[in-house]
């Protein structure tokens, strides 16, 4: 027998208890319990008001962030699924309008207790909570109120399923493949979602955990990312709108200042409209951790972040310093090898703030999120960018010098990828959902800072088939940069091969995606990049595999490449066996690109030596994106 304990950390894994028996907690009772504490209403309360700006939320992913679940929520397959993951069953069944699974209790696996029984007991629930609906969808239980097997039983920790639904590939995969995280044959902890979702994914949550009870009692003012997310509490908004003369006064204009009941982040300074959406899109943690684990996020938009939460920072190690390489300047608790390249700059999707708080746009300028992105006047939900911002017009209007000599700028055709500002300055340096998405640290390409800190320079992530030097020669006679040194590699071999090489799995996963992208793939050729996604077909991390495989499906020989990612490994050197075979087949007698920096000839052969003596000097340092 061992006894229950909750550790309340800031990395989404904190539940330690025993497993029980069969129950049935009423998915009404297991969601966070219905607040209205410190003044919010909730966004149906806007609605009448703002119908416009409604309906656009309403149709964001922003709103279906987080859900109750339901058969209007649930995008997975419960139709008597049964799966399998090291060792480990699930199954997941309808059951008229509710969703139930059966699985090993997740609690068994946090549980430190060496004494602890040897086999997880087995428990069946309801699924209660959805979180995501547009890459992929997680799902959340609440453990059984009683059973024989209870120790201690269900103590409101909201945890997650084991498995997470694809929705782009509609298909189960567990949960710990969904990141990029290393290679693990065990089942990892659970994520629970009173201890780190909550503070994204839902408006004005309090967790109210009681370290002495060990329990939460958590409340919500409302699931997903609603209007008082943004706009703040909209109780006195509401109160003293009821009257229709304010209503028509602020309509006509005879109140021209804007409402001071309710915060407008378009109205706001530029640090402070960057502070509402960078609550969230940031990586940092809370100044008042025991006051968090109670109440909950202390920030409200309209005030200062900074004064509430801590923003992580990647502290460079000086010569003579005795600060550890990678270290949080502020003390943080994540591994920033994994969040930050080795010169500060984030490399986690979702965390845009802290990139824009490294650029000299936002912090000399007034760039804000709202200068691109849009929460209610967006182009397409996908990534909201605000209408007319489907060209470099966000750029070009505060660089006007640049905008009347576009090819003199860039040195590139006016229409190509390369005149682009954001494939420039803004490259898909970010990883995260298994994309590479666009680095909101706005700088210029450069060879040093690849060569010195691994972060790949926008002219090699597009001219994949080039080495370094090449990019250090241009840099230098197009913008007098200095040339910097490089090693005899970055002179003889494709930056991208080494990437796919000898890289890191963050530097693998990027040129796995680069690979497919459309602009690197028309100025760079296309059937020689199989070889090198052939080889990442059988990647040690489950995530590079899964973006080789959708870039390598891309290529001509390759319609209808059936791959699983997943598979076991006799499968997956098969699949790579193929892939290799078409490659071959593809490039012979028509290669597209050939050259001894390619490590590939015109008759399809590869320099053998050079790719084993470079593939044998692999990054292998374990990396976590804390997505």
């Amino acid at each position: 027998m061992t006894r229950g304990i909750v550790i309340f950390g800031l990395a989404c894994a904190v539940v330690v208890a025993i497993g029980g028996n069969l129950g049935d907690p009423k998915p009404e009772s297991a969601l966070p319990a219905e607040t209205r504490e410190g003044g919010f209403t909730t966004s149906d309360t806007c609605r009448a008001c703002h119908p416009g700006p409604y309906r656009s939320w309403h149709d964001s992913f922003h709103r279906t962030m987080t859900q109750a679940a339901s058969s209007e929520s649930i995008v997975g397959d419960f139709d008597d699924v049964v799966l399998e993951s090291r060792g480990q069953i699930t199954r997941l069944e309808r059951r008229a309008d509710r969703y139930w699974a059966e699985l090993p209790d997740p609690a068994w696996f946090m549980d430190p207790d060496p004494d602890k029984i040897a086999v997880p007991p087995r428990i069946e629930v309801p699924v209660v909570m959805t979180t995501g609906s547009h890459h992929m969808q997680y799902y959340w239980i609440r453990r059984p109120t009683s059973g024989p097997l209870h120790v201690r039983p269900d103590h409101g920790a909201l945890m997650s399923l084991p498995w997470v639904w694809l929705i782009d590939d509609a298909r189960w995969i567990p949960v710990q493949d969904s990141f990029l995280t290393p290679p693990n044959p065990s089942p990892e902890n659970p994520l629970t979602w009173n201890t780190s979702c909550f503070a994204c994914h839902s408006v004005a949550t309090q967790p109210q955990y009681s370290a002495e009870r060990d329990e939460f009692e958590s409340r919500s003012v409302e699931l997903g990312i609603a209007c008082e997310a943004c706009h703040g509490p909209a109780g006195e908004h509401v109160r003293v709108n009821r009257s229709p003369l304010r209503r028509y006064a602020k309509y006509i204009g005879l109140e021209s200042e804007g409402d001071a009941t309710i915060v407008n982040p378009a109205r706001l300074s530029a640090g402070k409209s960057r502070d509402v959406c960078g609550q969230c899109h940031s990586f940092g943690e809370p100044i008042d951790f025991d006051a968090h684990k109670l109440k909950g996020v202390a920030f409200r938009p309209g005030a200062d972040l900074a004064e509430t939460q801590r923003l992580y920072r990647f502290a460079r190690k000086e010569a003579n310093s005795e600060q550890p390489a990678g270290q949080h300047d502020n003390q943080g608790g994540e591994n920033p090898g994994g969040n930050f390249w080795a010169d500060g700059t984030i490399r986690v999707a979702g965390r845009e703030y802290n990139g824009l708080m490294e650029t000299g746009c936002a912090t000399r300028g007034e760039l804000t999120c709202l200068t691109c992105h849009a929460m209610h006047d967006y182009r397409e939900p996908n990534d909201q960018l605000a209408s007319g911002i489907d060209s470099d017009a966000a750029c070009l209007g505060c660089h006007p010098t640049i905008a009347s000599a576009i090819t003199q700028h860039t040195h590139h055709l006016i229409d190509s990828a390369g005149s682009s500002c954001m494939n420039c300055h803004m490259p898909h340096t970010s990883y995260g959902l298994f994309v590479a998405m666009r680095s909101h640290r706005i700088d210029s390409p450069s060879a040093a800072t690849q060569a010195e800190t691994g972060r790949p320079n926008a002219c090699n992530l597009c001219h994949l088939d080039q080495t370094l030097a090449w990019t250090n020669e241009r840099l230098h006679a197009w913008y007098g940069q200095a040339k910097t040194e490089l090693s005899r590699d970055d002179h003889s071999v494709a930056s991208s091969v080494l990437w796919a090489l000898k890289g890191n799995a963050v530097q693998r996963g990027l040129v796995a995606w680069h690979m497919g992208w459309e602009p690197a793939q028309t100025i760079s050729g296309r059937k020689w990049l199989a070889a090198y996604l052939a080889i990442l077909l059988r990647d040690p991390y489950v995530a590079v595999r899964r973006v080789a495989h959708r870039s390598i499906s891309r290529l001509p020989g390759f319609e209808r490449f059936e791959y699983d990612f997943i598979a076991q490994p006799d499968t997956l050197a098969a699949s790579q066996l193929e892939a290799i075979g078409r490659w071959r087949t593809a490039m012979a007698g028509r290669p597209d690109r050939v050259g001894p920096h390619l490590l590939q000839n015109a008759r399809g052969e590869m320099n053998q030596a050079t790719l084993s003596r470079i593939l044998a000097a692999r990054d292998h340092t374990p990396i976590r994106i804390s997505e």
